[in-house]
């Protein structure tokens, strides 16, 4: 929420009231993704790790873990199973916490069909 809002978003009843353009509004983001769990999951394990820089080839310098394939497991995992119920059910309360609403999110309409969509998906 803090990397979306700013972390003034955290306060209860939180209204933005002017100030520069958050990353949320830049980005017009309006739901979650599986590409955002995936950063989010991935940045929560280096926080929890010994390591102090985030590495620009993608492993953990005390670690060693491949902070990369990390996140390319979890969205693979969440890209795949995004339609699950109980994945939909974690979605929801997610944009509700970070959005103010709830809801699904779906694969963008469009003139590919939901296989291209997927393969799309994950070669990001």
């Amino acid at each position: 929420k803090t990397a979306l809002w700013g972390k003034a978003s955290l306060a209860e009843g939180f209204m933005r009231r002017g100030g520069p353009k958050t990353n949320g509004c830049k980005w017009q983001v309006s739901a979650v993704t599986p590409r955002a769990f995936a950063w989010a999951a991935t940045i929560c394990m280096f926080m929890l790790s010994p390591d102090s820089e985030f590495p620009g080839n993608g492993v953990g310098q005390l670690s060693k873990i491949n902070y990369y394939e990390v996140f390319r497991g979890y969205k693979c995992v969440l890209v795949t199973k995004w339609a699950d119920p109980h994945i939909q059910k974690i979605v929801s309360e997610v944009n509700s916490f970070v959005f103010g609403k709830s809801g699904t999110t779906s694969a963008k309409s469009g003139s590919t069909g939901p296989m291209e969509d997927l393969v799309a998906e994950l070669m990001r």
